[in-house]
């Protein structure tokens, strides 16, 4: 424990020793950490271990107090706790001056605070320090926790220490984040503060949201969630906000799996209710940041992305301006020329006075503009300073081209200089790191997966060793020209202006996009297994980029992939929309009657139940399973899967003697082709079983389920979720009989594993606890039942929110039972 952090610039110790000295003569602890600070986790460190063990963080603010991340990031951590506490910044804030004014000083509010002059003498310096301590009785780490909260969504970002300037922007996003007034969105949900920085590509947006999250976590102590709303694509005016709601849609449907709500078949708008009602309950401020927000977006397309709760503060980066009137607008301008130096210069340091002039040269050609003098600094470890302002200023006829296709998106009167930089940086590369980069151009603007690079540079080599060999070549050699940055050891990330700059100069060729595609294919096998999901979650935004056109088989068997992981995870709209496209790109490849076109005819169908559109499914069933009888067979497997696909359908249609006939069909086939005890068999059983349920053929119904269930114990075990089904449909009918003893010790049995696997509050735990007393209630023992309906009915309430089928079913239980006298002792 310390009284006193001090927090100063590691060029200004010599200063700053002598006053540590006086403190700790006038009996005062002192944390005096003489070691430089570095990366981020080193940052994060020292303010743990060594500001929330302190009572005041005293600043030695000199102009390179301002320019020192680390810091920044203490000035913040300490200003946080202040404001936390009440907002008396003295308390816990004392500022050394040692220069001339106080413009350097940020925030705003510490230049209107007392603070001290730097020149004084130390020992005097070290008395009003301590005269100021008294007010400070709390260590500031038991203010509020110092430790980073958890990053709820998106890819933990983890900084740069390329991150330069920028203070007063970091202050002024804080500002408006925290606010108190916003302008309202028509139609939009209540999303807190609304910040909106805008810029032009390759300014430092991303980045500047970046360093804010890490920088300013403690005031969103529930968490931060970063969205991409990047578009590769273009997308009609009319189209725009049915567009938008559905990339909006997709990350919601994301983050309710991810947050563990059950929102299987749910419309968007009940996603996002179910997650705002989540992030609500969390009661505390988190931080929701949508990343690239497109340059057309309208109001409309905007409140489709702002934070679904109000205790949710909204930061957006969008390259465009059309949204002014919508929240806090902050404009990234170019850096200053003395940080954009700083940035030029910090891999290769000038050798001399002439250098340095050199250095402010090439800044001023670039224009400040953050991504070229970034790129250019990494240039300049391969050329002098004097050669690359040379080539700087007599751009090529491809630079030229370039700059007119990037017009737009660069600061007027720098266009030559910026894509003279990306195309001499892009020409440098070996060509592995042009692979690299072409192969980053075909996919999102998101963290790509060195394996998946790795991959599919084995795939476009023919060979596994050199595909590693030249992911390795080729990402060491992009990320030293400083075209990517590395997010950990197993994901890279390419700038959007880098990707564009690529697809336009040096496009990928097919081949290389044929084996992107290949490979993506063989990973999104496993988009039929939910369990496998969270592995292909990172690769998604690649799928969509990679389908956005369909013109070849691979590409659509692709897509269909995407389609498949719709659907398994319940997202029933996505999917609908995926599968769609899916048949129509296939149709238009193979035919009507094509096999490869009936398969995602009979997909879409599927969808279309699960959706509750049983008209629109029964026709696609039926022309599915027309064809297949006269083209495969009656007896051919993909023919029983259609005749058992439309049966369901006519069940749900009520129309049961159409699908008791066909599933009887389907049956008979099974058992003598596949066997009794064959999967498939077992499902024609259990689905015969249901109808015949239906039909109040409750022997025939039990005959069936009590085979399968047979069956599922002996091959799967007492715990396995297909068994578990069984035994709770076999109870459902042992019910209907009255045989409730039996149909009890069942649903025991499966309450009993679910609540052990799935655990108390998962939805078929709720589900089995209401069959169970369903049967407590048939046996007249109001007690046990109202019993497990109180313990279901709220945690139903809290989970899935009271529109829920399954809080709905449990009130409506515990409504009833509530109202019945109290069964006798």
């Amino acid at each position: 424990m310390a009284d006193l952090f001090i927090s100063y610039p590691h060029a200004d110790a010599s200063l700053v020793r002598p006053l540590a000295e006086e403190l700790k003569r006038l009996g005062l602890s002192v944390w005096f950490d003489e070691q430089e600070i570095g990366d981020t986790d080193a940052i994060t460190r020292s303010i743990i271990d060594g500001l929330g063990q302190a009572r005041m963080l005293v600043a030695w603010y000199s102009r390179a107090y301002a320019r020192s991340r680390p810091c920044q990031w203490e000035l913040t951590a300490a200003y946080l706790a202040a404001q936390h506490e009440g907002g008396d910044l003295a308390r816990r804030i004392l500022v050394i001056n040692p220069e001339q004014g106080a413009d350097h000083i940020q925030p705003g509010e510490l230049q209107d605070r007392r603070y001290l002059e730097g020149s004084a003498d130390p020992a005097e310096l070290a008395r009003r320090i301590a005269g100021r301590l008294d007010r400070a009785a709390r260590w500031i780490g038991d203010i509020r926790p110092l430790q980073a909260p958890p990053w709820l969504a998106g890819k933990r970002r983890i900084g740069s220490n390329r991150f330069v300037g920028r203070v007063p922007d970091l202050w002024s996003v804080h500002d408006g984040l925290t606010a108190a007034s916003v302008t309202v969105i028509t139609g939009a949900r209540p999303g807190g503060d609304l910040v909106q920085v805008q810029g032009m590509g390759g300014i430092g947006k991303s980045m500047l949201a970046e360093e804010y999250a890490l920088r300013f976590a403690a005031a969103y102590p529930a968490g931060i969630v970063w969205l991409s709303a990047s578009r590769t694509g273009t997308v009609a005016p009319d189209g725009r906000e049915a567009e938008a709601e559905g990339a909006a849609g997709r990350h919601l449907f994301d983050l309710a799996l991810r947050f563990g709500l059950p929102v299987q078949g749910m419309e968007p708008a009940a996603v996002a209710a179910q997650v705002g009602r989540y992030l609500d309950g969390l009661g505390k401020p988190y931080l929701w940041i949508v990343d690239d927000l497109p340059t057309d977006a309208n109001a409309a397309v905007l409140a489709h992305w702002t934070a679904p709760s109000t205790n949710g503060r909204t930061l957006i980066t969008t390259r465009g301006t059309r949204l002014d009137g919508c929240g806090t607008i902050h404009r990234l301008d170019v850096l200053t020329p003395e940080d954009a130096i700083r940035l030029l210069t910090g891999r290769q340091p000038p050798r001399d006075v002439a250098e340095r002039a050199v250095a402010a040269e090439i800044v001023k050609e670039l224009g400040g503009h953050a991504l070229a003098v970034d790129v250019a600094g990494a240039a300049l470890r391969a050329m002098g300073y004097a050669e690359f302002l040379e080539e700087l200023r007599n751009p090529s006829a491809d630079a030229l081209a370039l700059m007119e296709e990037l017009a737009g998106e660069l600061p007027n009167g720098h266009h030559p200089g910026i894509a003279v930089t990306l195309l001499q940086s892009i020409e440098r590369l070996r060509p592995e790191g042009v692979l690299v980069l072409q192969l980053a151009s075909l996919l999102a603007p998101d963290p790509i997966p060195t394996g998946y690079i790795e991959t599919v540079l084995a795939e476009h080599a023919g060979d596994e060793a050199a595909g590693r060999r030249a992911a390795l070549l080729g990402i060491g050699a992009v990320e030293a020209e400083a075209l990517l940055d590395r997010l950990g050891q197993e994901e890279v990330l390419v700038h959007i202006l880098t990707a564009r700059t690529m697809r336009r100069h040096a496009p990928a060729p097919e081949d290389l996009r044929a084996a992107a595609v290949r490979v993506m294919n063989r990973v999104m096998r496993h988009s039929d297994d939910i369990r496998k999901h969270g592995a292909l979650e990172p690769l998604i935004g690649h799928v969509r980029t990679l389908t956005e056109s369909v013109e070849d088989e691979e590409t659509a068997a692709l897509l269909g992939w995407l389609g498949m992981f719709e659907q398994e995870r319940g997202a029933y709209g996505l999917a609908v929309v995926v599968r769609r496209r899916v048949l129509d790109a296939i149709r238009g490849l193979s035919g009507d009657e094509h096999p490869d076109t009936l398969t995602p005819m009979n997909n879409l169908a599927v969808t279309l139940v699960s959706q509750g559109d049983l008209v629109g499914a029964r026709d696609l069933q039926e022309r599915v399973l027309a064809v297949r009888r006269r083209v495969l067979g009656e007896e051919h497997p993909a023919t029983l899967i259609s005749m058992n696909n439309l049966a369901v359908t006519f069940r749900n249609q009520g129309e049961l003697a159409e699908a008791q006939d066909l599933q009887e069909q389907a049956l008979a086939v099974r058992r003598r082709i596949l066997g009794n005890e064959h999967p498939s068999t077992l499902i024609s059983m259990g689905n015969l079983a249901s109808i015949l349920l239906d039909q109040r053929d409750l022997t025939g119904a039990r005959d069936l389920q009590e085979q399968v269930l047979a069956v599922h114990r002996r091959m799967l075990g007492e715990g396995h979720p297909d068994t578990l089904i069984s035994m709770n449909n076999l109870a459902a009918t042992l019910s209907e009989q009255g045989n409730l003893a039996e149909a009890q010790d069942l649903q025991k049995q499966v309450l009993a594993v679910r609540r052990r696997m799935l655990g108390e509050e998962h939805p078929d735990t709720l589900i089995s606890m209401g069959n169970l007393a369903n049967i407590f209630l048939q046996q007249k023992n109001t007690a046990e039942a109202k019993s497990l309906l109180d313990q279901a009915f709220p945690v139903a309430q809290r989970k899935l929110g009271n529109d829920h089928s399954i809080t709905k079913a449990l009130q409506n239980a515990l409504d009833f039972v509530t109202s019945l006298p109290p069964s006798p002792p």
